[in-house]
């Protein structure tokens, strides 16, 4: 019960929104957890490293460790909530992946290549979810990833 009431006295507006978003992929909403995407959503649009996620922290008066960042992030890495990117020195940063728009996302990924083509459309992922749910499967919030082989406008001329 401590835990609950903790979670409800943070700052942010988000919190009942970011909680029910860990449930739905599969983690507890820790306090750890939403205090981290919280400060995420404090810092703002674009990558960070965790040592400004670790000052954002701080600065609001939440107690953390680089540990349990780096841990925090793998986690929410791990089911799309942020996504890494490295800088000219390797060095990881991350940021917020936009839920509301990965979940009208349809991703085509070339088997060969790995290539990816990415498609925001509503009502295509609406039919392509619901076709789903009518042959057993079911589908989440994460963008739709659907193969495809591509064809090379050079394999392409050997066609004609």
């Amino acid at each position: 019960m401590e835990k609950k009431t903790r979670l409800n006295s943070m700052n942010s507006d988000e919190t009942p929104r970011l909680a029910e978003q860990l449930q739905r992929a599969g983690l507890r909403p820790t306090v750890g957890r939403i205090g981290m995407l919280a400060a995420l959503i404090q810092i703002g649009e674009g990558y960070h490293y965790p040592e400004d996620i670790l000052r954002e922290l701080l600065r609001q008066g939440r107690l953390g460790s680089i540990t349990t960042i780096y841990r925090v992030l793998a986690d929410l890495t791990s089911i799309h909530f942020l996504q890494r990117s490295f800088d000219v020195d390797g060095k990881a940063k991350y940021r917020l992946t936009h839920a509301s728009k990965a979940a009208e996302e349809i991703c085509l990924v070339c088997e060969q290549s790995g290539r990816r083509i990415t498609v925001q459309d509503k009502e295509l992922r609406s039919q392509l979810d619901h076709l789903a749910r009518v042959h057993g499967m079911e589908t989440s919030s994460l963008p739709l990833l659907i193969q495809v082989n591509a064809i090379t406008k050079l394999e392409k001329s050997e066609y004609k």
